[in-house]
C-alpha cells in the first residue's frame, strides 16, 4: 500500500528571461558560518537548578573531540544572568513556544479537556519576553496564530483548535477493525501445501501490514509537525515545541501472536521503538527543546508491570500493558532526545506551568565546527569541570544537513502552513496536464505537467559585478493530497545574472523564467512552489489546487 503520491522533478530547462534569451549560469559562492548551539537545563542531586555557573566551567564535546564555546548565555528564573553582549543583562530571557495539536490522533473529549485548562492558564497572561504559537493537525495543518506575546491572540487561537473536531477516533476505528485474526491461506484447494502454509508466516505478513498503517498515520502527523517547527525556527530566542498528541492511536485490535511466534527463528515485531525518532531529530536539529503532552491516560491500569517473567503473549492483557508501554516510552525518548521531558495528564494548564517552570533556568552554550554540511550525524554531549554530580540535560545529536537543504525545508514549513504571502511577485504557469505511465506502479495513470515560475526581475536582489547583475534563488516544489500526504520535496538553487547594460528594461518589464516538468499521480492535488531569493531572504509562495 502506497503512503504518499510523488511528485517528481523530472529535469529543469535553463533559465530564460521574458524575450527567450538562454543565460548561461553564473554561480557564485555563499559563506555561510555553521553556528551549533546547545541549551543546557543544570540540577543538583534534588532537581534543583544550578545557577551561577560560567563559561569556563563548562567543556562540550562533538563525537569525544573537545570544542571551543564561541557564545555564552546564562537565564536564571527567565531573566538573562551573564550574556556576551551586556546590554542584555538583567533583561527577561526570549523564548518562543510552539503548541501543536495533534488533532489527527487526540480523541474530542481529550482535546477539550486540554485546550479548556490551557485558555483558562494563558487568560491570567504570559510571562515576560514569552511568545507563543498555536498549530494544529487535522489533515490539515493550520497555524492558529504565528508567534506573539499577544494574550487575546493566543486565547483565540485557542478557541479556534476548540472549535475544530478531534478525528483520533477514526483512526482507531481504522485500526480496530483490521482483520488480523483470519490465520488461513485463502488461495488454492484443502490439497495445496499451502493451504496448512506455517500460520507464523502468515500472522507477520499480516501483523507487519497492521505496523504499516500505523506508521503511515503517524508519518502525517511527522510531517505536519516538522513543517511547522520550520515555519517557526527562525529566531534567536529560546525555541520550546510542545507536542500534544498519544504519539500514535490506541485501538482495542491488537496483532496477534501467540507464544510460540516469540521463540521462532525470526520472532514478530510487536514493539514500536522509534516511531517518533523524526519528530526528535527534526526537533534538535532545528534547536527546539521537544515536551510531548499525553492527555489520553492508560487503559490498563490494573495490569502488573513488576512480573520479572516474561508476559503470555498470547494474554492479551500483556500484549496490551507492552504495547502501552511501547506508546509512552516513545513519548518519552523523543522529548528526551531534545533535552525535554514527557508529560503525562490531561490538565493543560498544569503542562503549560511545567513547561515554563522547565525552560525559564538554563545555559546556552555554542561553538563553531570545522565541517558544514557534510551530511553527517555527530553527537554532543556537555560536562561541568569538577560537578560530575550536576545533572546536565540537553540534546544530544545532530545531522549537518546542507545549508540548501536547510532553507529548503524552512520553505517547506511555509508552504505547509498554507501561506501565500507574495513580495516577489512571482507567477506560476501550468502547462495542460498529459496523461503517461509507469511500468509497476501500483497506480498506472500518472499525468506530466510542463511548468514555469515566472520572477519578475524588478523584485530580485541583484547585485552589479563587472559586466553582469548577478543573484540567486532557491525554487522549493511540494504536493499534497486531501489526507495530508505529502510528495518529497523538490528543491534546486539557480544562479541568475542580467548583463549590466540590459538590467534597467530587464527590470523594467522583464522576469526570470523557470522551466520544470513534474510528474504527479491522479486525484486532488494541492501544488505548492516557494522561491527564495537567497540575497534579498524574501520568500514567495503560490499554491494551485489540481484535479487530475
Amino acid at each position: 500500500m502506497r503512503s504518499h503520491h510523488k511528485v517528481l522533478l523530472l529535469f529543469v530547462l535553463a533559465g530564460t528571461t521574458a524575450h527567450g534569451q538562454t543565460q548561461q549560469p553564473m554561480f557564485f559562492s555563499e559563506v555561510r558560518v555553521n553556528n551549533i548551539t546547545v541549551d543546557v537545563k543544570v540540577t543538583d542531586a534534588a532537581g534543583v537548578p544550578v545557577t551561577g555557573l560560567k563559561r569556563e566551567d563548562f567543556r562540550i564535546f562533538e563525537n569525544g573531540k573537545p570544542q571551543e564555546v564561541t557564545n555564552f548565555f546564562a537565564v536564571a528564573g527567565g531573566e538573562v544572568r551573564a550574556a556576551d553582549e551586556q546590554a542584555v543583562i538583567g533583561a527577561p530571557a526570549p523564548r518562543r513556544v510552539v503548541v501543536f495539536f495533534d488533532l489527527y490522533q487526540m480523541i474530542e473529549s481529550d482535546k477539550r479537556r486540554v485546550v479548556d485548562a490551557m485558555i483558562e492558564q494563558v487568560a491570567v497572561g504570559l510571562p515576560p519576553a514569552l511568545e507563543m504559537a498555536v498549530v494544529s493537525f487535522d489533515g490539515t495543518l493550520r497555524v492558529h496564530t504565528p508567534p506573539t506575546a499577544s494574550v487575546p491572540k493566543v486565547v483565540e487561537a485557542l478557541k479556534q483548535v476548540r472549535r475544530l473536531s478531534a478525528t483520533g477516533l477514526q483512526r482507531q476505528i481504522t485500526l480496530s477493525t483490521f482483520n488480523v485474526n483470519d490465520m488461513r491461506y485463502r488461495g488454492g484447494s484443502p490439497l495445496d501445501p499451502r493451504w496448512r502454509y506455517s500460520d507464523v508466516e502468515y500472522r507477520r505478513a499480516q501483523n507487519a501490514e497492521y505496523w504499516n498503517m500505523m506508521r503511515r498515520i503517524v508519518g502525517r502527523v511527522e510531517s505536519a509537525f516538522t513543517g511547522a517547527l520550520q515555519r517557526f525556527a527562525d529566531s534567536r530566542a529560546r525555541k520550546v515545541a510542545l507536542f500534544v498528541s498519544p504519539g500514535y492511536p490506541r485501538s482495542d485490535n491488537l496483532p496477534v501472536y501467540l507464544t510460540y511466534d516469540m521463540w521462532s527463528e525470526a520472532p514478530s515485531e510487536y514493539r514500536t521503538s522509534g516511531i517518533l525518532s523524526r519528530i526528535a531529530s527534526q526537533a534538535g536539529e532545528l534547536e527546539f527543546t521537544l515536551f510531548t503532552l499525553d492527555p489520553s491516560g492508560t487503559p490498563i491500569d490494573n495490569v502488573d508491570a513488576s512480573q520479572s517473567a516474561r508476559p503470555a503473549l498470547n494474554d492479551v492483557a500483556s500484549v496490551s500493558f507492552w504495547r502501552e508501554a511501547d506508546r509512552k516510552d516513545n513519548l518519552i525518548r523523543a522529548a528526551k532526545l531534545t533535552g525535554g521531558e514527557a508529560i503525562f495528564s490531561s490538565d493543560g494548564a498544569a503542562a503549560l506551568a511545567e513547561v515554563e517552570r522547565m525552560t525559564s533556568s538554563y545555559y546556552s552554550l555554542a561553538y563553531q565546527p570545522d565541517h558544514a554540511g557534510d551530511g553527517r550525524q555527530y553527537d554532543i554531549r556537555v560536562e561541568v569541570v569538577g560537578r560530575p554530580d550536576l545533572r546536565l540535560t540537553h540534546r544530544t545529536s545532530y545531522v549537518d544537513r546542507p545549508f540548501d537543504e536547510r532553507d529548503a525545508e524552512r520553505a517547506r514549513g511555509v508552504l505547509l502552513a498554507g501561506e501565500t504571502a507574495n513580495p516577489l511577485g512571482i507567477e506560476l504557469v501550468l502547462d495542460r496536464p498529459e496523461k503517461s505511465f509507469r511500468v509497476r506502479a501500483e497506480r498506472m495513470r500518472t499525468y506530466r505537467i510542463a511548468a514555469e515560475v515566472r520572477i519578475p526581475y524588478a523584485r530580485l536582489t541583484l547585485i552589479p559585478r563587472g559586466p553582469v547583475a548577478w543573484g540567486q534563488v532557491q525554487v522549493v516544489v511540494l504536493a499534497v493530497d486531501g489526507e495530508g500526504n505529502q510528495s518529497d520535496l523538490s528543491f534546486r538553487r539557480v544562479p541568475i545574472q542580467v548583463d549590466i547594460n540590459q538590467l534597467e528594461e530587464a527590470r523594467t518589464r522583464g522576469y526570470f523564467a523557470y522551466t520544470l516538468t513534474l510528474e504527479m499521480e491522479g486525484g486532488t492535488r494541492s501544488l505548492r512552489v516557494a522561491v527564495d531569493d537567497v540575497l534579498g531572504r524574501t520568500t514567495s509562495t503560490v499554491v494551485a489546487d489540481l484535479r487530475l
